[in-house]
């Protein structure tokens, strides 16, 4: 009788690419990250906002750092009864971090930017300058070249797109384009929701205008580009179906640049149509160096997109809800992305190939990181 030794082989198992990685969540009530920025594999930011402990606290700023192992909360300044809430976050370096977004008083809609500033050992608010007008002014995107010089966009209180820039001492506003509507409607305003800066001579900022025809409230994707001398705006697509009683409506919600041919920019379309105005459908488009052009994003996926990263040319993320897109150099594809996250913030790592950050929340802050 001849007896055949058989070896059983077992695959070991394949780990999740993205995998969540404990966050601090210093409120048992409200805990929230927007924005996630990477400077390198061990000093990385994530920030949004908590519910303070105290009666008069209201909403705190939130900061928390990756020193390459784990996330730690560092301490913020909170203004008594007011809400202040962190948007965006960027670092030229491990002594100088910019975070920024808006304030308000506890129980009141009227919002105005604010600033934060990190210099190694401690978080300060910085003076912004006043704008004038009704409108909800924040800041919603910060690129932070050097420590005397970065950028910061959002919209004004004259509902107008805000810019403002950091030379080493104060923060003033910049003149910002005013776009031109489709005939027969009437300009309302602009908002830039993200910046990305290359140096200080490429610089591209992305949001939306807003316009009105009748009854009907319209708003067109809009991205400017800063050539070291003064903004200027360039066309961009606009994807999203109009109906014919509420218009149409669409916006870019995140930007990113590679090299002076090669820059992303994300956002949505809005379900005017049913009238049901929620995001429908994402946005993803890409500069060649002459023009902005729509890419094809996988079938199937209706999420918005909020942020997007780019680690080189071939390796670009984009996020936004529950979803992660990645471009591979030819075309996008979904990637798997643990929980049931709500995620606003996205931030690969310079110098490594797939290192990348996904911020957010879902039961509390949230990240998850990519290796």
């Amino acid at each position: 009788m001849i007896k055949i030794a058989m070896a059983l082989v077992f695959a070991a198992p394949v780990a999740p690419a993205w995998a969540i990685t404990p966050t601090v969540n210093p409120s048992p009530v409200t805990n929230e990250f927007n924005a996630v920025s990477a400077r390198t594999t061990t000093d990385a930011w994530a920030v949004g906002d908590f519910l303070g402990p105290n009666d008069d606290d209201g909403l705190v700023m939130l900061a928390e750092h990756w020193n390459g192992t784990a996330w730690s909360q560092t301490p913020t300044p909170n203004i008594f009864r007011v809400d202040e809430k962190l948007n965006a976050v960027s670092a030229s370096s491990a002594t100088d971090v910019w975070a920024v977004g808006s304030q308000n008083m506890t129980g009141f809609k009227h919002t105005d930017p604010i600033a934060a500033h990190y210099d190694g050992t401690g978080w300060t608010i910085v003076p912004t300058p006043a704008t004038t007008g009704g409108s909800k002014s924040i800041l919603f995107g910060v690129a932070d070249l050097s420590s005397t010089n970065a950028w910061a966009v959002g919209r004004s209180e004259g509902n107008r797109a805000l810019i403002e820039h950091w030379n080493g001492t104060a923060w003033s506003i910049v003149t910002a384009p005013v776009p031109a509507v489709p005939a027969g409607e009437t300009f309302v305003g602009t908002t830039l929701n993200a910046i990305s800066a290359r140096s200080a001579t490429d610089i591209w900022a992305a949001g939306y205008t807003q316009s009105g025809k009748g009854t009907a409230a319209n708003s067109y994707t809009l991205t400017m580009h800063y050539n070291g001398t003064a903004w200027s705006i360039v066309p961009s697509p606009n994807p999203a179906v109009r109906s014919a009683i509420n218009g149409v409506r669409q916006q870019l919600n995140g930007v990113v640049e590679i090299s002076a041919n090669d820059a992303w920019a994300v956002g949505n379309t809005v379900d005017t149509v049913s009238g049901s105005f929620q995001p429908n459908g994402p946005i993803a488009m890409h500069w060649n160096g002459t023009a902005w052009s729509l890419a094809t994003v996988p079938a199937g996926v209706t999420t918005r997109l909020a942020a997007v990263t780019a680690n080189s040319s071939g390796t670009v993320w984009a996020d936004g809800d529950g979803a992660i897109l990645r471009f591979n150099g030819t075309s996008w594809t979904t990637e798997t992305v643990p929980g049931a996250p709500l995620l606003k913030g996205i931030g690969s790592v310079p110098g490594t190939a797939t290192e990348a950050f996904a911020a957010g929340s879902a039961a509390g802050t949230y990240v998850a990181h990519h290796l």
